[in-house]
């Protein structure tokens, strides 16, 4: 439907559409008015469906047994099922499927998780509170994924594999994966003022290959009642300091470590694999710090947190792109190092407290800075693409002191005064002949405000957000400006054509302003061409009004006749406003890099939803 946005003309009246099908040829030739490349919009909306119908079941038992005050064990199984029939019908005439297309798919999935836990608590002096646990957990889990494909249909209409032009393809898939795992946790405290908790885990997974297979991650915090430990001032009405460190380990998907041939299409057959497998794949370690504050002022009028952490992660299981003249499309890969770092703050007041009115105010800020402290040693050189969005196009490189929200690509020339350069005898603009970083994705800052008025029974609360920098590189601002669809496309229309600003090289190497014209079509279709990274890239910084909700709680002399104990109705609003200078819909967005998210790129997105809602809440 977005590249229905894109390519429309806008002349044609939508109502010319809603026909679907051409008189005297239903379910066989759609109308798409001056345009065979687009789908008829209402084809799309009510024709090609993607259904899903889903089952899902679970359940646990959990027993303990108590042998005294001090021993307790624990036994715990649980499982989690679900059955999922998916359907994906498309009708005859359309651009992939002129004779129509049907799949049936049925998706199975298992996980059953049983878990044994002996427990010990103790006070091991008058005020020194100690509890142990030590235990295990055995994981397995199964995906089955049965597909059923008409690849063009007898009959126009009819979705039954038994309507299929040619035989029915069967395609199936089975992954299977195993965890199994031991922990233990200390847990100190005393007198309710200190606290200290250490705990372990080691994991053994079925993903990894031996040797790589089995990884420990242990952590340790610790926290301060201050305000218990020592005398404050009087204002200050609580306060506590934490401080931890833990490791962090995970595995990857299954079938990562060895080749593995593909179903064919041909009985009897099978396809080579696009993607290289890596049979010395590690585990994946985030090793982190983390520091902070909280604490209450006035009789807990005023309440803030201050957070500083400091992670890093090696070993990271990526999904990456490669030269197909090496044989294959993809490969997996162990990242570097790389680092995370940053600042979260919350700070809560109370301007307002009375009997029957109140006002409480929240302000939160964050900052995060991303820095890639090691390259792979999977792949040789000095760069390496995390992800792309297609050949030519912008792509996440990582580079040694870099950030792996780094965007690149083509952008323009410039001379040493920053003045962009132009053909003199085409007045395009010089094409680079090499990729350069053309700005960041992630964001500088990230802050919200949140303000909560109440008044007897009624509440009114509202929620703002934003975040400010980074960059968004957005393929419909390209495909829009070479159809001319945008408002900034108006320039040069009346004139005859665009005089690119900036200047041209002249033979002794010096340069002169720009005086040549070129004609509307070929200017936007240039300047602002698909690998023109930089003049399709804008700032992502944005303010919106997240959530405005009002709420009623109905009073006590109902809630009595309800025999509950509390019930409350609100309604409610979700993403109501935004301002930001992003000329698509929404900064707010990332793009799918095969099952990848790639931020900071934007490829046919849909305008953003405005959600409301009626809330009831009965507390039995």
């Amino acid at each position: 439907m977005a590249y229905f946005m894109i390519f429309q003309n806008p002349n044609v009246d939508l109502a010319w559409y809603e026909p679907i099908w051409k008189k005297g040829q239903d379910q066989l030739k759609q109308i798409h008015p001056f345009s065979s490349f687009i789908e008829n919009p209402f084809l799309m909306a009510h024709e090609m469906n993607n259904s899903i119908n889903s089952h899902n079941i679970d359940g646990n038992m959990q027993g303990v047994y108590t042998f005294n005050k001090k021993w307790d064990v624990m036994f715990r199984s649980g499982i989690s099922s679900r059955q999922d029939r998916i359907e994906q019908r498309r009708p005859f005439d359309t651009a992939n499927f002129p004779l129509g297309y049907y799949k049936q798919q049925d998706v199975s999935f298992f996980e059953s998780n049983t878990d044994a836990m002996l427990n010990f608590n103790d006070k091991l002096l008058p005020k020194l509170d100690f509890r142990a646990s030590v235990g295990g957990n055995l994981m397995k889990r199964a995906t089955k994924v049965n597909n059923s494909v008409a690849r063009g249909l007898l009959l126009p209409g009819i979705y039954k594999l038994s309507n299929a032009l040619t035989t029915a393809v069967a395609e199936n898939e089975l992954q299977e994966r195993e965890t199994n795992s031991v922990y233990g946790f200390l847990n100190f405290g005393w007198d309710d003022k200190v606290f200290l908790d250490v705990t372990g885990r080691n994991d053994w997974t079925s993903t990894l290959s031996k040797g790589n297979n089995s990884y420990f991650y242990p952590s340790v915090s610790t926290s301060y009642v201050l305000s218990e430990l020592f005398e404050l001032p009087k204002v200050i009405s609580y306060a506590k300091l934490r401080l931890s460190w833990a490791q962090v380990g995970s595995d990857t998907d299954p079938y990562q470590t060895s080749k593995y041939y593909g179903t064919s299409l041909f009985p009897g057959s099978a396809e080579a694999p696009s993607v290289l497998h890596n049979t010395a794949l590690k585990p994946e370690n985030t090793n982190s710090w983390e520091t902070g504050v909280n604490f209450s002022l006035f009789n807990n009028r005023i309440n803030a947190d201050v957070n500083l952490y400091n992670t890093k992660t090696t070993n990271q299981v990526l999904y990456v792109p490669l030269d197909i003249t090496t044989g294959f499309s993809n490969a997996w890969i162990n990242g570097g190092t790389i680092r995370n770092r940053g600042i979260e703050v919350m700070l809560s007041g109370k301007p307002i407290v009375s009997e029957n009115f109140s006002w409480t105010s929240t302000v939160t800020w964050s900052k995060n800075q991303n820095t890639i402290l090691e390259l792979s040693n999977d792949i040789e050189g000095y760069q390496q693409i995390l992800a792309s969005s297609g050949v030519g196009a912008v792509s996440a490189i990582a580079t040694k002191g870099g950030s792996t929200g780094d965007l690149w690509g083509f952008g323009l020339v410039r001379n040493e005064a920053g003045q962009v350069l132009f053909d003199a005898k085409t007045g395009l603009a010089v094409r680079p002949k090499e990729k350069v970083k053309i700005g960041n994705a992630h964001a500088d800052w990230k802050g919200g405000f949140h303000n909560e008025f109440r008044y007897k029974n009624f509440t009114l609360s509202a929620l703002i957000d934003g975040q400010y920098g980074g960059i968004v590189y957005s393929q419909s601002h390209h495909k829009m400006t070479e159809q001319g669809k945008l408002k900034h496309t108006l320039k040069g229309r009346e004139e005859g054509g665009v005089i690119g600003e900036g200047v041209v090289q002249n033979a002794d190497g010096s340069y002169s302003e720009n005086t040549k014209r070129v004609p509307v079509n070929t200017w936007y279709s240039d300047y602002y061409r698909r690998a023109n990274v930089e003049t399709n890239s804008f700032d992502a910084s944005y303010l919106k009004l997240r959530e405005v909700r009002f709420e009623y709680r109905l009073p006590k002399s109902f809630i009595d006749r309800l025999k509950v104990s509390g019930a409350s109705i609100a309604v409610y609003g979700r993403d109501l406003a935004m301002i930001s200078d992003f000329p698509v819909f929404d900064p707010e967005t990332a793009a799918f890099n095969g099952g990848t998210i790639m931020p900071g790129v934007e490829m046919g997105q849909m305008p953003s939803m405005r959600t409301f809602g009626l809330n009831l809440r009965l507390q039995l």
